[in-house]
């Protein structure tokens, strides 16, 4: 099949330059489905590899259900028109560093239904026009402030709560637990800060009476 597209790449290549033409578009895979030209590419179901070539001007790629074990960068490189990214129902375990850091324009990626544990910290690189997010039915352990920073547009699973809602008994637990360990932190601090404040409020009372029983004698 690789074979096959390669070659099926290549005669298109001599067709457009055959004939001259100023702006060069990339086919479409035949092994997906493609509507107005390539900017609905729907690769659902297909074992999908880095090897895959996909038009640039596409907006729209669906690779849900296509045997995926970690995001496909090297793919998703030259997309930067795609506007939705659907890799839902796929094996992925991870999101790596900068991994959708070229999708500047995108603005909804669906990941739900993974085996997602981490999240990079640069996951939000480059999304900062994302206004819809799916991490639901992943197994999250941990979530992080960094992981989210550059979403300034995220309408949609905004809140740390729908995500942790998708998260097992456990996972919760365990944030929980931190965010329980906190506010006794912060208790004894404010404790530890009043005892402090009596000790010294009571060691200058302690040291006028004495002023002033001198000033007696």
């Amino acid at each position: 099949i690789q074979q096959k597209m390669r070659v099926h790449y290549l005669i298109w290549i001599c067709i457009h330059f055959s004939f001259g033409e100023s702006e060069f578009h990339y086919p479409c895979q035949e092994i997906c489905l493609c509507k107005e030209g390539a900017k609905f590419v729907n690769c659902s179901g297909v074992n999908v590899t880095d090897n895959l070539i996909f038009p640039p001007e596409t907006e729209h790629l669906d690779l849900s259900i296509s045997n995926l074990y970690s995001v496909p960068s090297k793919v998703l490189r030259s997309l930067w028109k795609l506007q939705v990214l659907l890799l839902s129902g796929n094996y992925i375990t991870k999101v790596g560093q900068r991994a959708f850091s070229s999708l500047e324009r995108l603005q909804k990626l669906d990941i739900h239904r993974n085996e997602i544990t981490v999240l990079g910290s640069s996951f939000s690189t480059g999304l900062s026009s994302l206004r819809d997010l799916n991490l639901s039915y992943n197994r999250l352990q941990e979530l992080y402030y960094r992981n989210f920073q550059h979403f300034e547009n995220l309408q949609k699973n905004l809140s740390l709560l729908s995500v942790d809602t998708q998260l097992c008994i456990a996972e919760t637990v365990t944030v929980l637990v931190i965010a329980f360990t906190v506010f006794i932190t912060v208790v004894a601090a404010i404790v530890m800060a009043e005892r402090n404040r009596k000790k010294r409020t009571g060691k200058h009372w302690s040291e006028d009476s004495d002023i002033s029983y001198e000033s007696q004698d």
